[in-house]
């Protein structure tokens, strides 16, 4: 087994960087970017980036590398894999580094293009083993290119420098911060101020008194109270047994300083910020909700929603969703009010652990009864298969630029754990599998050496 196999299968990452989606009008010959956060290249049109920590890059097993995929009229378009073997991108590819373990996206250095931050925390760092690394690969005109590394502040201090990575303006400063989970109590966020030579704003530090020596495994970004501040939700673990985990998620309101403890949200994995309800006020949903005594090995399966309120957050609303929900918000057909998707990868709707993705769809009156689409629905390419895993992953992001979030699926245990994405487009009547299309590691030049699981990660 990889030895951070658990920690990967069980953190696949749908968050959500804005209180919703951001709509983009259809894309115009300009040669303006466009400044919509997850636009790589500014055409108008979002993309997507699935973080792939166990794929062989330059021969080296679990280097790890990410897979871009660019929006375009029809769906996915350009096509590409970045790794520390990729020209501009400091470090060079070493075995286990990890690279993709975490990702972020936002416009760090405010050109108008969204820029990639990545984290490798399994780096060796000069004679600290594990010490970790964080680079961003920077946003242009022609898509990502070029990279530069962010320096760890206290490199004694800690370990695995990167577990964790989240992008948005957590002070409210108009600039956009970085905040970068490790090991240890002691957390950081690097403010706003990035520079391709490698400059940055002040770096703050916060305490998590209640993470094990694990530290941060997980940062999803959001606006959940009203100010002109981004609000974080940090999760982390509490060792049970020897085999029993129970993973705790604190939402921390952002600060001209330091992030606030505000409260403490349901026990589970996969976070997604979004203001389903359209009230002003973000709402947080937790997949994979677990009981308290005995934690990951206890879970309930279901996916709870924590509604904001002018006062913070109400108690967890659960769903009848499962097993292990990966959620992501956005709007898929247009109406003002995001939809819910929530990948259930260890699904039997189709086949034995074949996955399935199940749609809530918003309305004025809240969410209505989910919708389940599986790789045997008439339209998606492909078939249902044992450990296929559909829905380890989620993305709801609008890579046609028509105004309607569209939906990318990981299914990391596709192809004897080869990996897979499929691209699902939104419209007005909603999800509509027209032009539904599948997409293995070959089709971005990555390695299938090793059992990659592309679709285990997925940020836009």
């Amino acid at each position: 087994m990889h030895k951070h196999l658990r920690l990967a299968l069980a953190s696949a990452t749908a968050a959500a960087l804005t209180g919703g989606l951001l709509m983009a009008l259809p894309a115009t010959a300009s040669a303006a970017p466009s400044g919509l956060v997850g636009d790589f290249n500014g055409d108008g049109r979002q993309d997507v980036a699935a973080g792939t920590p166990y794929a062989t890059a330059g021969g080296k097993w679990e280097a790890g590398a990410v897979a871009v995929a660019y929006g375009s009229a029809t769906g996915i378009g350009t096509k590409k894999t970045i790794s520390q073997n990729t020209s501009g991108v400091p470090g060079s590819a070493e075995e286990s580094d990890g690279f993709g373990q975490s990702t972020a996206v936002g416009d760090l250095n405010n050109d108008g293009y969204s820029d990639l931050a990545v984290g490798a925390p399994y780096e060796k760092v000069g004679d600290d083993t594990n010490g970790g690394t964080v680079v961003i690969v920077w946003g242009s005109a022609s898509g990502l290119s070029g990279a530069t590394t962010v320096k760890d502040p206290a490199v004694s201090g800690h370990d695995r420098w990167g577990q964790a990575v989240a992008i948005a303006d957590f002070t409210g400063d108009g600039k956009a911060d970085l905040a970068v989970g490790a090991s240890g109590t002691t957390q950081w966020i690097i403010k706003g101020g990035f520079t391709k030579a490698g400059s940055t704003g002040s770096k703050i530090t916060y305490t998590t008194t209640w993470t094990g020596s694990t530290g941060v495994l997980d940062l999803t970004a959001g606006k959940v109270n009203a100010d002109a501040k981004a609000d974080l939700v940090v999760s982390g673990e509490k060792k049970l047994g020897s085999e029993r985990y129970l993973d705790r998620n604190f939402l921390y309101y952002g600060t001209t300083s330091a992030p606030t403890q505000k409260a403490e949200l349901p026990y589970g994995k996969n976070i997604a910020v979004g203001d389903l309800d359209q009230d002003g006020y973000g709402d947080i949903v937790t997949g994979e909700t677990e009981d308290a005594t005995e934690g990951d090995l206890g879970s309930t399966g279901t996916t709870a929603i924590s509604y904001g309120t002018s006062t913070g957050v109400e108690a967890a609303v659960e769903l009848a969703d499962g097993p292990y929900g990966r959620p992501s918000i956005g709007d898929i057909d247009g109406n003002g009010f995001p939809d819910l998707a929530v990948g259930a990868p260890v699904s039997d709707a189709a086949a034995e652990y074949s996955g399935a993705v199940l749609v809530h769809y918003g309305t004025a009156d809240g969410l209505g009864s989910p919708v389940t689409f599986t790789q045997n629905t008439e339209g998606i390419p492909g078939s249902a298969e044992t450990n296929d895993f559909f829905g380890t992953a989620t993305l709801l992001k609008d890579l046609t630029g028509d105004g309607y979030a569209d939906l990318v699926v990981g299914s990391d245990g596709e192809n004897d754990a080869n990996g897979m994405l499929t691209f699902v487009k939104g419209s007005a009547t909603g999800i509509t599998t027209d032009g539904a299309a599948n997409y293995s590691p070959s089709a971005f030049s990555m390695s299938t050496a090793y059992y990659p699981q592309l679709g285990m990660f997925l940020v836009g």
